[in-house]
């Protein structure tokens, strides 16, 4: 039996997502529960799903703060808890809240969070791979970031060579502290010695060859601790790979690294700006929603013992906005159950391919990725079971 719980912790320090916050304060507009939404999903009807609900968390650092902790509610309060080591505190009570858990089905905001119930299962299994579906790389430790950033800041930054832009993070003048957090939490879980095999799919902040030859040592130190990682054995399967080899032949490579046991982690920002939007950071664009399922679905067919799996770092302002919460539904029935469901409405066309009278529904499904052109003729791209 699967055990659905869900972590609402969201230290974010950027300005958007105080003034989210604080307007939902003041106007009296909150976001809906993701869980709540998730347990109404057709999608994940008739898995076997025990509810646990939620892990207590601080209203400030939560998602919902109280009207009383507006105050609290500013960008050095929650740089304060990132670097004096806050999130790892809170991974320790996910560690003890999933003792029990048969396995463990988190839904939450930092994907720092993911390493309590990682600590747990390793505890569990001696034999264990954590695979990360994420487009951004989180094992740089803060400090190094940090030093990026400022190079960034005082040289032309653009997308193509640093995988994100400055303004996507915020720098701190004064230095940060090597604390464990949602950018760097890999790389404790590995030097702590709580998980050796890693692997990390879809990140598009890897080194290009121009970052490389960059000397500043601000740059340099980034460029040789991700090579560092990658070298003491986290496997990294790069957006360019990806993009090379195809999202089924890329994921492939990973099946020799496998152990008999797997826990999934999914950062939905994996389908940013091209499956979905509720995403708690946009700067990328991922894949779309079909590819993520074709990468699943042949890790489900591989029969290996997924002891666990996570969605995280979720956006429940634009969830509700698009299909987010419906493709985090079809993750959890494609890594449980193997299959994916879509409404009547899509499964109809996909039946008819050449008779599809509703365009718009052939461009949201050639959007999705449903449906791709070969010759003059439409044919379908996902071979998985649809219900």
């Amino acid at each position: 039996m699967w055990s659905l719980f869900e972590v609402l912790l969201d230290p974010d320090e950027g300005s958007d997502s105080i003034n989210k916050k604080i307007n939902s304060i003041i106007l009296g507009k909150r976001p809906k529960n993701p869980i709540e939404i998730i347990l109404k999903l057709k999608e994940i009807q008739g898995i076997d799903i025990k509810y646990y609900g939620e892990l207590p968390v601080e209203s400030w650092l939560s998602i919902y703060p109280d009207e009383e902790d507006l105050i609290m509610l500013t960008p050095i309060n929650f740089e304060v808890f990132l670097d004096s080591d806050g999130c790892r505190e809170y991974r320790n009570k996910v560690r003890d809240f999933v003792k029990n858990m048969e396995k463990p089905l988190m839904i939450g905001i930092d994907h720092s969070m993911s390493g309590g119930v990682i600590d747990e299962l390793s505890s569990r299994f001696n034999d264990l791979t954590l695979i990360v579906f994420d487009s951004h790389f989180d094992g740089i430790p803060s400090p190094i970031r940090n030093n990026l950033i400022s190079y960034m800041m005082e040289n032309e930054s653009n997308y193509e060579t640093y995988g994100y832009k400055a303004k996507d993070y915020v720098f701190s003048p004064i230095g940060r502290k090597n604390s464990y957090n949602s950018g760097s939490f890999l790389y404790h879980l590995f030097y702590e010695g709580i998980l050796e095999k890693i692997i990390v799919f879809g990140p598009m902040d890897y080194p290009s060859e121009k970052l490389e030859k960059i000397k500043d040592s601000r740059v340099k130190e980034f460029v040789d601790q991700y090579k560092t990682l990658e070298k003491e054995g986290i496997k990294i399967i790069h957006r360019r790979i990806i993009d090379s080899l195809g999202v089924e032949e890329a994921i492939k490579s990973i099946f020799p690294y496998l152990s008999s046991n797997v826990y999934i982690s999914i950062d939905i920002d994996i389908g940013a700006r091209k499956a979905l939007y509720g995403s708690r950071f946009l700067n990328v664009e991922g894949l779309k929603e079909v590819e993520i399922y074709k990468a699943l679905l042949l890790i489900f067919e591989r029969n290996v013992n997924i002891i666990g799996l996570d969605i995280m770092e979720i956006d429940p302002w634009n969830a509700e906005n698009d299909r987010t919460y419906n493709i985090c539904g079809n993750i959890i029935r494609l890594l449980t159950d193997g299959t994916i469901y879509l409404d009547e409405k899509y499964k109809k066309c996909l039946e008819n391919l050449d008779n599809i009278k509703d365009r718009e529904k052939l461009k949201e499904l050639i959007n999705m990725g449903f449906i791709e052109l070969s010759g003059k003729h439409f044919k379908l791209s996902y071979n998985g079971k649809i219900i």
